[in-house]
């Protein structure tokens, strides 16, 4: 091999049930494994890591940062990414950064080759991922396309009510996400539409190729930091399920 060797990063997306890895330099994504759909990604992480690797013909010594997805989303995907990020970033002392779930949801949209069917009615430079929080709730942001058709955040990611998250994330948009058919249901029973307007299925996924692209320059020029590594965590934004019926049995509230 060459003795000059490409700075070489690797992205952790597992904040959806289908998660995914990616290997990239400043060329661009060298190559791109999703997992099962089975939430397997803990039993599946070090095989695929090493597989990546080996195919590339690389050692994990030879990675020089991380970029990891940390939600909202899968409460376990994004635990297992997390924890996988922080190990190997304090492991190998290497940088790692993070991205929110939501913008790669919403970059991976932008990127998307079938934004032609779109009018003049519905603008193409509007996208508000949604995820299902249950319980009422729903996880959203809101981005703008920018110069190159990077996201331009213009509302923070957020778990709040339908109404609550409407009144924030106005249209008209391109609506997308796991949380997408059921937040456009309750705005239709409610007779308040917006303008938004339901984004291609095939946009509802975060992928760790777009993560990739989001992170190469900000990794480029980032180095290892210790204290950040050891204090990375999910952004669940709130509570987990389990939780939730936890303090209401603590409170009295579940009898």
């Amino acid at each position: 091999r060459s003795s000059v060797l490409p700075m070489v990063f690797l992205a952790i997306e597992t904040s959806d049930p289908q998660g995914s890895l990616a290997l990239f330099d400043a060329g661009g994504v060298r190559e791109e494994e999703f997992f099962s759909e089975d939430m397997a990604h803990a039993r599946e992480f070090a095989a695929r890591i090493d597989g990546l690797l080996r195919r590339s013909d690389l050692t994990p010594r030879e990675l020089r940062g991380i970029s990891v997805s940390i939600g909202p989303g899968s409460y376990t995907g994004c635990r297992v990414g997390v924890t996988a990020a922080k190990t190997l970033a304090i492991a190998l002392r290497i940088p790692v950064v993070t991205v929110s779930s939501l913008e790669v949801m919403a970059a991976s949209a932008m990127e998307s080759p079938r934004l032609e069917f779109a009018d003049d009615e519905h603008p193409l430079d509007v996208f508000v991922p949604v995820l299902d929080g249950r319980r009422g709730f729903f996880y959203g942001a809101l981005f703008r396309r920018g110069g190159g058709g990077r996201p331009i955040r213009e509302a923070e990611d957020q778990v709040a009510s339908l109404a609550e998250l409407a009144d924030v994330l106005e249209g008209p948009a391109w609506v997308l996400g796991a949380g997408a058919d059921e937040f456009l249901r309750g705005l239709e029973a409610s007779g308040d539409g917006r303008g938004y307007r339901r984004g291609l299925a095939e946009w509802d996924q975060p992928h760790a190729a777009t993560l990739a692209r989001l992170s190469l320059e900000l990794l480029a020029e980032s180095s290892f930091d210790r204290e950040a590594a050891h204090s990375l965590s999910p952004a669940y934004l709130r509570p987990s399920e389990p939780e939730i019926v936890l303090a209401r049995k603590l409170a009295g509230e579940d009898r």
